[in-house]
């Protein structure tokens, strides 16, 4: 009977060492952390399998909290658009309802 408590058979244990040796060959394979990167050419049935792959493997390096470029990051989680400023007066020149009143009260006119 194996022993569970043995960190080389936990399969959580496998499974992280297992991420972290085939996001290091992506990262390298990719060019992030070499001087060249390397060119490669891959039909387009292979190209599909092997972005499902990377993204997968990206979020499991993200949630194992191995160091995983940012660039690879915002691929996988987009950062969240800024909001746009909204402008302190309407379309007709006049300041929004309850902003600028000219009674001085903080109520909003009814």
């Amino acid at each position: 009977m194996r022993n569970k408590n043995v960190p080389s058979n936990n399969p959580e244990y496998r499974k992280r060492m297992r991420v972290q040796k085939e996001l290091t060959e992506l990262l390298h394979a990719e060019g992030h952390g070499t001087l060249f990167p390397s060119a490669s050419v891959m039909p387009e049935k292979s190209r599909a399998k092997y972005a499902i792959k990377r993204e997968r493997l990206i979020r499991d390096g993200i949630k194992y909290g191995f160091w995983v470029p940012q660039a690879l990051i915002d691929e996988v989680n987009p950062p969240p658009e800024e909001n746009p400023r909204v402008p302190d007066e309407d379309d007709d020149g006049k300041a929004p309802s309850g902003k600028d009143d000219d009674d001085g009260s903080d109520e909003i006119p009814i």
